[in-house]
C-alpha cells in the first residue's frame, strides 16, 4: 500500500494490542452492553471481514491535517451544537467515562448517570465483537484512535436523538444504547471520524437530517479523495460490498454510492 502524505503505515497482527500504536492510548474496557432489549433493528450491518481473512494487514493511521487532494465538492460545514436539527433532545454537558469501541462510549449525565452512547451515522469496524473472528486490525486501531480523541477532550456535549414514539425520551438502539451526537471541545466527533476515513457515512437506517447529512457526506468525499483510512488502496475490507448493503432501496437510498460512480456533489 502506498504511504499517504502525513500518514504512518504500520502492520498490526490480529488482536495483538502490545504494539507501539497503542502504547500511549487509553486502554479500552470490555463491552458488556450488547444485550438486545427489543427487536428494533438499530445496530445491524456492522462491518466485519470473513473469518479466513489475513490476520496481518496494513493499517494507515492518518493525521487530521488539511486535504491534499480536492474532492471536487464544497468544503464540509463544521457542525456545532447550535446546528443540531429538530428531532433531538436539548444538549447535555456530560463527563466522559470510557470508550468501548470506535463508535460507542460511556458518558455520565447529570440526572441519568452513566449512559452508553452509540454515535449515530457512523459504523466502525469491529474491535470488541463477541465473535473474535469478526474483529479487524483496522477496527482495533480505530477504537484506539477514538479513545485517544476522547481522553484528550476537555468538554463533552451529547445531543440525544429523541424517540419517534416518545419525543421527550432518548431513542435507543437494539442493545439499549442511547443514540446521539457527540461533541468533543465543540467538534462533532462523528464528522471527524468520517473525515479521517475511520468510518463511512453510515445510512443503513436512513440519512441524517440537514445540515448533518451534507456535512457527513462531504466529509466522506474528502476522506475518499485523499485515500484516508479505509479509503486507502488495498484496504482489506471490501467497502464496495459494505456500501451495497448500507445503501439499498427506500429511505436508505438517500445518499450516493461512490462505488457505482454516483457523484458526491453535482
Amino acid at each position: 500500500m502506498p504511504t499517504l502524505p502525513g500518514a504512518i503505515l504500520v502492520r498490526i497482527p490480529f488482536m495483538r494490542l502490545s504494539l507501539s500504536l497503542f502504547a500511549s492510548v487509553v486502554a479500552l474496557a470490555g463491552c458488556g452492553d450488547d444485550v438486545p432489549l427489543n427487536n428494533t433493528p438499530r445496530d445491524a450491518g456492522a462491518v466485519v471481514v470473513d473469518a479466513g481473512a489475513p490476520t496481518d494487514v496494513p493499517v494507515a493511521v492518518v493525521d487530521s491535517g488539511p486535504p491534499v487532494l480536492d474532492s471536487g465538492c464544497p468544503t464540509p460545514q463544521r457542525i456545532a451544537v447550535s446546528d443540531t436539527p429538530a428531532g433531538f433532545l436539548p444538549p447535555s454537558t456530560v463527563r466522559f467515562i470510557r470508550a468501548i469501541d470506535g463508535d460507542t462510549a460511556i458518558f455520565s449525565f447529570a440526572i441519568q448517570g452513566e449512559t452508553t452512547v452509540r454515535f449515530e451515522w457512523i459504523n466502525t469496524e469491529e474491535s470488541h465483537a463477541p465473535v473474535r473472528s469478526e474483529n479487524t486490525a483496522f477496527g482495533i486501531a480505530t477504537a484506539a484512535t477514538v479513545a485517544r480523541y476522547l481522553a484528550a477532550g476537555r468538554e463533552f456535549v451529547v445531543v440525544r436523538h429523541a424517540s419517534p414514539r416518545m419525543p421527550t425520551m432518548p431513542d435507543l438502539d437494539t442493545f439499549g444504547r442511547t443514540l446521539g451526537l457527540v461533541f468533543v471541545d465543540g467538534e462533532l466527533l462523528q464528522q471527524r471520524i468520517v473525515r479521517e476515513g475511520l468510518s463511512p457515512y453510515y445510512t443503513d437506517f436512513g440519512c441524517a437530517p440537514e445540515p448533518l447529512h451534507s456535512a457527513l457526506l462531504l466529509s466522506e468525499a474528502e476522506a475518499r479523495a485523499n485515500r484516508r483510512g479505509l479509503w486507502a488502496p488495498g484496504h482489506p475490507t471490501n467497502y464496495a460490498e459494505v456500501l451495497s448493503r448500507w445503501i439499498t432501496g427506500g429511505t436508505r437510498a438517500c445518499r450516493p454510492n461512490p462505488f457505482r460512480n454516483q457523484p458526491y456533489c453535482p
